[in-house]
């Protein structure tokens, strides 16, 4: 078995592939692809939870085969050769990599001990805009929890329900969410993990496809993007009742520039991450601040210009949490939604309301 690919081609695909291999091999064909030569040449990785299937578009093939190699090793050497064409022999249990004056010899695995690759099974697809969905993804994922042991919120929970996709994420402390219409006419739920979206953020990154098929079993969810496909794993486990978190009026209204709170934010938490980790919002007298104390380092205040609607308030946050929120909105001036003290917060885009984001207040000593 032969074939000869472009190494731009090569390294594209096992690039997109190489974050589904598995991180913790629990048998050697997991740390590599899987490569199935026929009359096209596909690579598969898998980390049980997450898979990625990549055509891969040669030159030349001759003859079929299948094989496995230790995927870091291949995509480095991929990446390190000069020559834009390489060129690969199956001999025996060797795989020779010729590419210019470089040649490697690489020692495959038995392709019997790399697990079988499963999609979606159903027909029924919904078509969304690559860049709606990328979009989406980067502006909840970063809200999940990171702890695989909250595996409830270990990832982002999907709906979809009369013409609507919504993506939401969680870690306790906040909450992200965003909608778009999709042309679907079923009601569906289901979990992803963090692991699975993070390997489907890096297709999203890496193709040029305009639009992508989503594809649900009700086990699995696949997404086709042009020459690759991802499925992932659905996550036994049950969502919370996001919607009881999710405030149905505010007492205080207040609207300033995103810019102005981001730079007033990065000041305050110089003092905030040397003490309680906390910055205090004092809504009063039509006017902002943010404020930090440090028993050991000082104190710090930042007045900023803002329109405020309602009551006086004083209330605080973990900085990190609001500062996250702020990069993920795209307009020059953002809303901040108060109830009272021991409610959450509501920050979203100026005028805009098919994201925002939650944050749970912290009590102030």
């Amino acid at each position: 078995m032969k074939i000869s690919v472009s190494r731009g081609e090569l390294e594209d695909k096992l690039s997109v592939a190489s974050k589904a291999v598995s991180k913790r091999t629990i048998k050697p064909a997991l740390s590599g692809f899987l490569f199935d030569v026929s009359d096209e040449v596909t690579v598969y990785a898998t980390d049980m939870e997450t898979g990625v299937r990549a055509k891969i578009q040669a030159n030349e093939i001759e003859g079929e085969g299948k094989f496995v190699v230790d995927a870091s090793t291949i995509l480095e050497i991929v990446k390190s050769l000069s020559s834009d064409i390489v060129d690969m022999e199956l001999n025996e249990n060797n795989l020779v990599i010729s590419s210019g004056k470089s040649r490697f010899i690489l020692t495959t695995m038995d392709p019997s001990e790399f697990p079988g690759f499963v999609s979606a099974e159903t027909d029924k697809f919904v078509e969304v805009d690559t860049s709606i969905l990328d979009e989406m993804v980067d502006k909840v994922m970063f809200s999940a929890a990171t702890d695989e042991f909250m595996r409830n919120l270990y990832g982002v929970f999907w709906e979809m329900s009369k013409g609507n996709l919504r993506l939401v994420a969680s870690d306790g402390f906040r909450l992200a969410l965003m909608d778009q219409p999709v042309d679907f006419d079923m009601e569906i739920s289901f979990l992803i993990s963090l692991p699975s979206m993070k390997e489907l953020k890096n297709v999203l990154a890496n193709t040029s496809e305009p639009t992508l098929n989503l594809r649900f079993d009700g086990k699995r969810l696949s997404i086709e993007a042009g020459d690759v496909e991802v499925t992932m794993r659905v996550v036994d486990a049950d969502f919370p009742d996001y919607r009881r978190v999710l405030p149905n009026q505010y007492s205080t209204k207040v609207v300033s520039s995103r810019d102005d709170l981001l730079d007033a934010l990065k000041r305050v938490m110089i003092i905030a991450r040397k003490g309680s980790e906390a910055v205090k919002f004092s809504i009063e007298d039509g006017n902002l601040t943010l404020s930090s104390k440090s028993p050991d380092y000082g104190e710090v205040v930042e007045e900023i210009d803002a329109d405020i609607e309602g009551e006086e308030l004083y209330i605080a946050f973990n900085p990190k949490f609001v500062q996250e929120s702020l990069r993920k909105i795209d307009t020059p001036e953002v809303e901040m939604l108060f109830d009272g003290q021991s409610k959450p917060l509501k920050v979203k885009p100026l005028e805009k309301e098919d994201y925002f984001y939650i944050i749970m207040p912290i009590r102030i000593v």
